[in-house]
């Protein structure tokens, strides 16, 4: 079965940098395999250290799902709860945008892209520019 590589993995997380970098965010990128283990991680300086956790948690949920987390929150109302699944620092899955599955060039699953730093519509427009170069 196809994977992620450390290659493709530094690749995906220079284009991120440099795309937050041109729209003025402070980001961070968890890369993920397709069984949801951590490949690699890249926090920008100044991010927030609140998005090391939620960064991986995107990716996680992306893999889990196969799915990008932004499509995963459509049910949700602005004034109710967020949805969340277990604490996201113990494992949890997380449904707002910024994670995307990472698939090959026919839909295999190769792992999870999880981006934080901005808005759930920030996080998840970066990633889609990430996976889209």
């Amino acid at each position: 079965m196809p994977d992620v590589t450390l290659e493709y993995a530094h690749r995906l997380v220079a284009r991120g940098r440099a795309a937050a970098e041109g729209a003025g965010m402070k980001a961070v990128f968890a890369i993920l395999d397709r069984g949801a283990n951590l490949v690699t991680f890249s926090r920008m300086d100044g991010a927030w250290l609140a998005s090391n956790e939620l960064a991986i948690a995107k990716a996680r949920t992306s893999v889990m799902f196969q799915a990008p987390t932004e499509a995963l929150n459509a049910p949700l109302r602005m004034g109710e709860p967020l949805l969340h699944f277990d604490h996201v620092h113990s494992g949890g899955l997380l449904l707002v945008g910024g994670g995307v599955p990472l698939l090959d060039d026919d839909g295999t699953l190769l792992g999870g892209l999880g981006v934080s730093g901005g808005s759930p519509e920030q996080d998840a427009a970066l990633a889609r520019t990430i996976i889209a170069e």
